[in-house]
């Protein structure tokens, strides 16, 4: 058989070249962007200005991704990573760059992409908001796998199914981060260590709560040992198999979290969505009520509420808050738990708000809209909320892109942005969080 020569492609034939790249700053996602041959080229684990020989792992039309091969110069504020596991755990991306540089790097990047995006510029930027820079986390799942007869804790590498075994996480609370090595030497000895899928740990209101996802019921000996374990430490132990259950396969009780001296607790269930970050997201509450001024004869909607995180903290503010979320269970819990508190201007309401536009009485005319979306953001309500006419819309963004695409929207609608501002919910990594305030190019706000 006669066999032919076929060249490589352009797009793979210089993976294997090594070039050297200044990069200028950071996107989005934290990676170091250069440009090189007219080509964006993208790399992580360098900071702007840093000059360094780098490889190309991927080559595309447009742009091309690139890992460092060696560093030739650094950044004067470049640091050592400070936590010990930062080479292999793809948790934290930004450890070596001080958190300071982190905030003023992330705010760049956001204001590059909104504008973008958006084509919007903020008439006034916000301080970002912060909190700890270690110990934050009040949440987080750690992987578990048997090797070699040993049982593995930790979290996933970047970019691999591959465990980074842990005994403790700067970023994770303390009380958190305490219970990784006991769990371990609990766990390991226990036949029930190959049946175990993931350990989720999270810190409410009543103490620290640890979930073990099992592949196969408790045996009584286990159950045993668990309870032993929980009492010793003052730790709520659950097991998630096919349902969410106490040890002895009771029905599990809502959980609480604060947000604020003074103001309402959300409950919820493992499994539900809450802010990880604990001062920031009491920050970033405060912060909601001062940017909207919701007054006592006003209505409000929340959209995308979750359990209530802001709804509940808005509710003594106007006369009618509506919050509208579109998982039903944390609705029924929101309101259960606004039934619980006895707040009764406030209501919950159930709506694929990403679907097609809500047909419901609570879709009329309201002063001001808040919206907390996933990172795909709200495509769907930008449709339909300018018919509401609100005079102050408050958009809580998780993914940059998303609030640049909204904006745009909402610019075209009749809205500018008034405020913008960073919120550096997760300190340490690529994530990159923020809340704008758009407002009708006809009103001003209120000094």
């Amino acid at each position: 058989m006669a066999q032919f020569y076929s060249a490589k492609s352009n797009k793979t034939k210089h993976l294997s070249q090594k070039i050297t790249l200044t990069p200028q700053g950071l996107d989005h996602q934290g990676q170091a962007v250069a440009e090189h041959q007219g080509k964006v080229v993208f790399v992580p684990g360098l900071l702007p200005g840093e000059s360094a020989q780098v490889q190309l792992v991927e080559n595309k039309a447009r742009f091309a991704r690139a890992k460092v091969v060696k560093r030739l110069s650094d950044h004067p504020e470049r640091i050592t990573p400070p936590c010990p596991h930062f080479a292999r755990c793809g948790g934290c991306q930004l450890q070596f760059a001080p958190p300071t540089l982190q905030r003023t790097l992330k705010q760049e990047a956001l204001g590059q992409v909104v504008g973008k995006l958006s084509g919007l510029t903020p008439e006034q930027w916000a301080e970002p908001l912060v909190g700890p820079d270690w110990h934050y986390r009040r949440r987080a799942r750690l992987g578990a796998r048997v090797e070699q007869g040993s049982l593995m804790l930790g979290f996933r590498q970047e970019g691999s199914n591959r465990l980074t075994p842990i005994d403790h996480c700067p970023v994770l609370a303390e009380a958190l981060s305490e219970l990784i090595s006991p769990l371990q030497t609990l766990l390991a000895p226990m036949k029930l260590a190959r049946h175990l899928g993931h350990i989720d740990l999270m810190l409410a209101s009543e103490g620290p709560v640890v979930v073990l996802r099992l592949l196969r019921p408790l045996r009584q000996e286990e159950q045993a040992a668990l309870a032993a374990f929980g009492q010793a430490r003052g730790v709520r132990m659950l097991v998630q198999g096919e349902t969410l259950s106490e040890l002895n396969g009771d029905a599990v009780s809502p959980l609480h979290y604060g947000i604020g001296v003074g103001r309402p607790e959300p409950a919820f269930l493992p499994g539900d969505f809450f802010q990880v970050n604990d001062v920031v997201n009491q920050a970033m509450i405060t912060q909601a009520i001062d940017w909207l001024q919701p007054k006592p004869d006003e209505k409000g909607l929340d959209l995308f509420c979750g359990g209530g995180n802001f709804t509940l903290a808005l509710a003594g503010h106007s006369a009618e808050v509506i919050g509208v979320e579109g998982v039903p269970a944390m609705v029924e819990r929101a309101r259960h738990r606004a039934e619980e508190l006895g707040l009764a201007q406030l209501s919950f309401e159930y709506a694929d708000l990403n679907g097609e536009a809500p047909r419901a009485e609570w879709l009329k005319k309201v002063d001001w809209v808040l919206l907390d979306p996933a990172r795909a953001g709200a495509p769907g309500v930008m449709e339909w909320l300018a018919k509401l006419r609100p005079s102050r819309v408050l958009y809580v963004a998780c993914n940059p892109a998303s609030l640049g695409r909204d904006g745009k929207v909402l610019a075209q609608q009749g809205y500018r942005l008034t405020r913008l501002g960073l919120v550096d919910m997760f300190p340490h990594t690529h994530h990159l969080e923020s809340m704008a305030l758009f407002e009708p190019c006809t009103t001003k706000h209120p000094k």
